[in-house]
């Protein structure tokens, strides 16, 4: 079975194999040269957030993402708290996870970010 791309993409691909073409015939790398391109590199994706996400909450997603391990899940709002505490997560996180209703189970991650009100990437 053939694939077009690898895990970065096409672009990124082609991109790949040529810098890896280059170093094979010109020998760069090896002592240390420069293996700069002359512009094949593809552009850059900007850093945006998601449509419909400030900047703001993809804060917060992140920061209930590092503090909140899906080993914690399925949980309800008092579980969280625990787990939160316990950790010395920050109070910004600890007042997100208060929000949360009391005696609703949550699965994921992705259902405790929906209920706090913030979008999730699709």
């Amino acid at each position: 079975m053939h694939r077009e791309s690898e895990k970065q993409g096409p672009v990124r691909d082609e991109y790949r194999r040529k810098e890896t073409e280059n170093l094979s015939t010109n020998g760069a790398g090896r002592t240390g040269e420069s293996r700069k391109s002359d512009g094949d590199a593809p552009p850059e994706r900007p850093r945006t957030a998601p449509r419909g996400m400030s900047p703001a909450d993809v804060a917060r997603r992140a920061a209930l993402t590092r503090h909140l391990p899906p080993s914690e899940f399925p949980a309800d709002r008092a579980r969280l708290l625990t787990h939160l505490r316990s950790h010395r997560a920050p109070e910004t996180v600890i007042d997100a996870v208060s929000g949360l209703p009391e005696g609703q189970q949550f699965h994921t991650l992705g259902e405790v970010v929906r209920a706090i009100g913030l979008l999730t990437e699709h």
